[in-house]
């Protein structure tokens, strides 16, 4: 079965509430190497590198870890937290108050069993399934 979604690299356009964010998943990095996570036998780390525009009127303001997820044959990958390197988890949430005409652009990432196929990467904006788009 072929997941649904846009092809990776696509742009999709999300009506978010009170503004529309256009989001673009730019790139998987499936394993995620050096990264300082730390990970539960049998797992390994796979990182989503992103961006999103504030293309509305109102500011978005709302959490990548909560919005972003993955999806592989085994169910849904968990958040991870990353130490160092290109998925580095920040301080300051890179999906915090995006205002209109804003871009912003990070990485978030997941443990996801060591032999599961990737299926999607999806995006919920306020980390609610209304309105969520996937990539393949």
């Amino acid at each position: 079965m072929r997941p649904h979604g846009a092809p990776i690299g696509t742009t999709q356009h999300v009506n978010a509430g009170v503004t529309t964010v256009a989001v673009t998943v730019t790139h998987v990095i499936d394993p995620l190497r050096g990264s300082g996570a730390a990970l539960l036998p049998g797992t390994r780390a796979v990182g989503v590198m992103v961006e999103i525009a504030d293309t509305g009127g109102a500011t978005y303001d709302s959490t990548a870890s909560g919005d972003w997820s993955i999806i592989s044959v085994a169910g849904s990958g968990s958040p991870l937290f990353i130490r160092h390197g290109v998925c580095q988890t920040p301080d300051a949430d890179f999906e915090s108050l995006i205002g209109p005409g804003q871009v912003r652009s990070g990485g978030v990432a997941f443990s996801v069993p060591r032999r599961a196929r990737i299926l999607a990467v999806r995006f919920s904006p306020h980390s609610r399934a209304p309105g969520s788009v996937s990539w393949r």
